[in-house]
């Protein structure tokens, strides 16, 4: 995990970017469409979402890893390049035909949703995974913000709150420029405009598909729990959800940060010391539940003034929401150690056994939460649902490594649990909450002996390389 720090930096600039421009766009679209037609912009995108899964199929996380074990002449960029053209162009055609159908009854959304998939094909030139293999991160860095930029500028510029439409039109123009940079942008031996050996996709299929099966069913704890609050409840609240996950997704930059840096070096830590690697992710797991519990903490006092400063009264109905949905932060913190390990060890085909069996789980979970049509509890089991999905990743993990981590869970729970509750009835400010609850538990975790003073060290050192 060498240069660390310099890495993190451009990962952190990189994504930092696209969720500063995409919070900022969501601020906008929730203030200017209001709750309910943000909703159908929310319900668009989860469509899109799942239909981004069958354009991929895990390529992209395949063809990162190929990338980054090759020698720079053995690189094959076109090959994965033109496969994934030709898939989002398959997958474009005949999801439009099953939206038309599907959505009659609801022609606004159905309309949206046409749109939003049409950025599938620039989506797809998009080439963020030559880059990742390469560990030259300020490409894409450069690209998203330059996307974000078109499209919050765009939005600003040109949507009013009769220009419901333009959003998709919009968002496709931000992602094709984006993609356009990266493909300037690139300097690999091969051309990726070359004919690509077309005889090697379908291996290249079969083996991502593990991959993509994974990654999807890990995703539908983001995309689905939408669909089902506009199914079981109504389009308001998906739009007073999604701004309460948004800020979830905000937080969970460090997690993201942490997961791309662990896929490119814990293949090769792997490959030529795997006697270091369950001592070096014990550190990076401890952290993770660390990083996360103060996560948790943060949005747990700062909602109720956050939430009606950004997004205005209207949205109150989120304060409560993310009160209950930022305890996921924990758990998908340490589900993408087990996740990325899997991954980073070959190990594609549990990854895909375990989010499937966890992602089914997960689905069967929120179904029910959303059937008694309680939004506490719909809530309650998109939290659940990750802890399930967790579990099943963690089942499959434990058959390559295991990590004596299982104190360590359960008594950051427990202090991060006191944390909260014994500051929550306190008759001071919000911010003052979290001030004193975050102070508490970081206090408990090192005079509890949680945190040691090598794990102090190993940050330090992880942070200074």
């Amino acid at each position: 995990m060498r240069n660390l720090t310099t890495k993190a930096f451009w990962i952190l600039f990189s994504d930092g970017g696209a969720k500063l421009f995409g919070f900022f766009t969501t601020i906008y679209l929730a203030r200017t469409f209001g709750a309910e037609n943000y909703g159908l912009i929310v319900l668009a995108l989860s469509v899109m979402g799942i239909c981004t899964w069958f354009s991929d199929l895990g390529i992209q996380t395949l063809a990162t890893r190929a990338i980054a074990a090759s020698e720079p002449s053995n690189r094959t960029p076109a090959r994965y390049f033109w496969l994934k053209v030709t898939l989002s162009l398959l997958v474009i055609f005949i999801s439009a035909g099953i939206i038309w159908v599907l959505l009659d009854q609801n022609p606004t959304l159905r309309t949206l949703s046409l749109l939003f998939v049409i950025s599938l094909l620039p989506q797809s030139l998009q080439i963020q995974w030559y880059y990742n293999g390469v560990q030259d991160f300020k490409w894409i860095t450069i690209a998203n913000w330059i996307q974000g930029a078109i499209y919050l500028g765009g939005l600003l510029l040109i949507v009013t709150s009769e220009d419901l439409y333009l959003v998709p039109i919009i968002y496709s123009v931000s992602i094709f420029a984006g993609a356009i940079t990266m493909l300037l942008s690139y300097r690999g031996e091969q051309s990726l405009f070359s004919s690509p050996d077309i005889s090697r996709w379908t291996n290249d299929i079969q083996n991502s598909f593990y991959l993509g099966a994974g990654h999807f069913m890990a995703q539908s704890i983001i995309l689905l729990p939408p669909i089902l609050i506009g199914y079981f409840f109504s389009d308001s609240d998906v739009g007073y959800y999604s701004v309460a996950f948004k800020l979830i997704l905000v937080v969970m930059l460090a997690d993201k940060m942490i997961s791309i840096l662990l896929l490119s070096n814990l293949s090769k830590l792997w490959t030529e010391r795997p006697e270091d690697v369950p001592e070096q992710l014990s550190f990076v797991a401890r952290w993770m539940i660390v990083f996360g519990s103060l996560g948790t903490i943060g949005l747990f006092f700062i909602s109720p003034t956050i939430i009606p400063f950004l997004f205005g009264p209207d949205y109150e109905a989120a304060v409560y929401m993310l009160k209950i949905l930022c305890f996921f932060l924990p758990v998908t913190f340490l589900n993408s150690v087990y996740s990325y390990g899997l991954i980073s060890f070959g190990k594609d085909r549990r990854f895909m056994k375990s989010t499937l069996i966890g992602g089914i789980g997960a689905f069967v979970v929120m179904l029910v939460g959303g059937s008694f049509s309680v939004m506490y509890i719909m809530l309650a089991s998109v939290v659940a649902a990750e802890i399930l999905i967790t579990l099943s990743v963690y089942a499959q993990f434990r058959q390559t490594m295991r990590l004596e981590i299982g104190w360590f869970t359960f008594t950051a729970g427990l202090l991060l649990a006191f944390s909260i509750l014994t500051v929550v009835f306190v008759p001071v400010s919000s911010i003052l909450k979290m001030v004193i609850a975050l102070t508490g538990f970081s206090m408990l975790i090192y005079v509890s002996g949680l945190i040691r003073s090598d794990d102090l060290e190993w940050l330090k050192r992880r942070m200074t390389q």
